[in-house]
């Protein structure tokens, strides 16, 4: 399934998911599409699931080094949930 991008930035400000990164609110976006897509590919393994989420969700988010592992947490509570 390829993502379908946003045209604009109003278009990807609708696409924000707010999750609690860290006991944080955090607006992530295209969480949902990206979480569909890795659903989609039927990954076996925590820690590819974890690894490919965060690779696609920095695509569009900005996400510092020290961060990484608290939003990966995160990300991967939100995946697990669908």
């Amino acid at each position: 399934m390829a993502l379908d991008k946003p045209c604009c930035p109003a278009d990807a400000l609708r696409r924000v998911k707010m999750i609690p990164v860290n006991g944080i609110s955090t607006g992530i976006t295209m969480l949902d599409e990206i979480i569909a897509e890795v659903k989609e590919m039927k990954l076996t393994s925590e820690q590819q699931i974890k690894e490919t989420l965060l690779k696609k969700v920095k695509v569009y988010n900005y996400i510092s080094k020290g961060a990484e592992e608290m939003y990966a947490k995160a990300i991967v509570a939100e995946y697990n949930k669908f």
